[in-house]
């Protein structure tokens, strides 16, 4: 018998369901132990709670099964370091113990670089964001119920609801992000994971043998969309 699923706020007691989640789908390695793992996956969700402001979660037989996270730039009320940036910093330092666990934080590094850097760019093309669509995750097993569906939608009437015309979000290829473009949401910026810092050339060669070796490139995407009544109703149609 199919439980219902049911849609509620998200709870302090849900961080370590969603934790799980997002080891399973973006911080498994054979490189690396579990406990690595999820100090990742805990990092991830801690920088993305750094900077929420509006959160739903998706239950089923009790369990979280679909989280959304957004930023809504006039609701954020907390001044300065909030108490999930001064986790997620420990969390980082905690990465120096070891060689894995700083190989994962310089990687780390390079993500975040490209995003700032991609995020920069558009803004100086002229595009002006009152809000971000920090994550949206569906457990791979209850895909193609519109979780992700209904989840994508609450996210939006909330900026709707909060006056914000134009939203963004990052998203990378590891990701199913071909649920943005059937979305409707345009493709604003795209680059290749890398170092940006400068390095001689034995360095920058090695760095791009690593990341050719480890996955023939990690394309990482802006996307961003309008919230206005014309694109009312736009939305995946069932894909999560």
């Amino acid at each position: 018998m199919n439980e219902a699923i049911t849609y509620r706020t998200l709870r302090r007691e849900d961080y370590p369901a969603i934790t799980q989640m997002l080891c399973d789908a973006w911080h498994t390695d054979p490189t690396m132990d579990h406990d690595l793992e999820m100090k990742l996956a805990e990092i991830d969700l801690e920088h993305c709670l750094g900077r929420a402001t509006a959160a739903q979660v998706a239950i089923r037989a009790g369990e979280v099964v679909g989280v959304v996270l957004g930023r809504i730039d006039s609701h954020e009320t907390r001044n300065g370091l909030n108490s999930h940036h001064v986790r997620n910093m420990r969390l980082l330092t905690s990465l120096l113990a070891s060689s894995r666990g700083r190989k994962a934080l310089l990687d780390l590094k390079r993500y975040e670089d490209t995003n700032l850097k991609m995020i920069a760019e558009a803004k100086k093309d002229g595009h002006a964001y009152q809000g971000e669509l920090v994550l949206l995750l569906v457990r791979p097993d209850m895909r193609g119920r519109g979780v992700g569906a209904h989840l994508f939608e609450w996210m939006t009437d909330r900026f709707r609801q909060a006056g914000v015309e134009r939203y963004f979000l990052f998203t990378d290829s590891a990701c199913d992000y071909s649920f943005y473009d059937k979305a409707g949401l345009t493709r604003r910026a795209e680059s290749i994971v890398l170092d940006n810092e400068p390095h001689t050339p034995k360095e920058d060669a090695e760095v791009h043998a690593e990341r050719d070796a480890i996955d023939d490139h990690l394309h990482a995407f802006v996307y961003d969309n309008e919230t206005s009544p014309a694109n009312e109703g736009v939305n995946p149609l069932g894909r999560d």
